[in-house]
């Protein structure tokens, strides 16, 4: 993940796509900082990953009646809807965790780097 770091206030951001390298506060030059997402990021991205196949599963086999998504109606369909949106929720957990410690890490990154930065 990317995060840019503002000297002059001592803050750390998340870096925005199709931004510049510049503070949103006081508009100073910032230096990037790259941090390597945690095992937190890639479960969120599995987790994101089934819900959307057990969508893509419940949709084709309720909507279309596609013949390989057959299996999705012999389960019952308010315990396989509360499985999709709780995979949706607990991914959010995951994201949170994530967020935090790259945040954390890019934070003390930016403290180990403060002298030379400036």
């Amino acid at each position: 993940m990317r995060y840019y770091y503002c000297p002059k206030d001592d803050v750390i951001r998340p870096k925005r796509r199709l931004t510049d390298d510049r503070c949103d506060i006081c508009r100073q030059q910032c230096v990037p900082i790259d941090v390597k997402r945690s095992i937190h990021g890639y479960i969120m991205y599995a987790l994101d990953l089934v819900a959307a196949l057990m969508i893509v599963l419940y949709l084709a086999h309720h909507q279309f009646g596609a013949e390989f998504a057959s299996f999705v109606g012999d389960i019952n369909e308010t315990a396989y809807i509360a499985v999709m949106f709780g995979l949706i929720l607990v991914s959010f957990v995951f994201s949170g965790l994530d967020l935090a410690r790259t945040q954390r890490e890019a934070l003390d990154i930016a403290r180990q780097r403060k002298g030379r930065i400036e």
